[in-house]
């Protein structure tokens, strides 16, 4: 599918909108109430959005459930003070190690190359 740079960029403003949704709303309400209201929030616009993109509701589930887990995760590394930076570094290591493995036969060259 393609999608345009302004669509990208859309994405990832609500993305980084999360945070600061996170951070004013933990000013006023207990921090687990508004990471559920921010994720919740985050997480539906983009569903909603992606579907529309992606054409189809069930991608835009698809990706709703992915970043889910993701901020599901990040919510456990957060509260885990003493635990977080080891935890992270762990996940990221498995996540890195799944790119890698999933993409180990990507000739990157002809990739490029089908590109021009």
């Amino acid at each position: 599918l393609r999608i345009h740079p302004l669509q990208y960029l859309m994405v990832g403003l609500a993305l980084a909108i999360f945070f600061l949704l996170l951070i004013s709303l933990s000013e006023h309400i207990t921090f687990w109430k508004a990471y559920l209201v921010s994720a919740v929030a985050c997480i539906g616009l983009q569903a909603v959005y992606l579907a529309h993109v992606l054409g189809h509701w069930k991608r835009g589930l698809g990706f709703a459930a992915m970043l889910t887990l993701l901020y599901g995760a990040l919510y456990g590394l957060l509260v885990s003070e003493n635990n977080a930076l080891l935890m992270g570094s762990l996940l990221l290591f498995v996540i890195l190690a799944l790119a890698m493995w999933v993409t180990r036969r990507v000739d990157w060259y002809a990739l490029g190359a089908d590109l021009k």
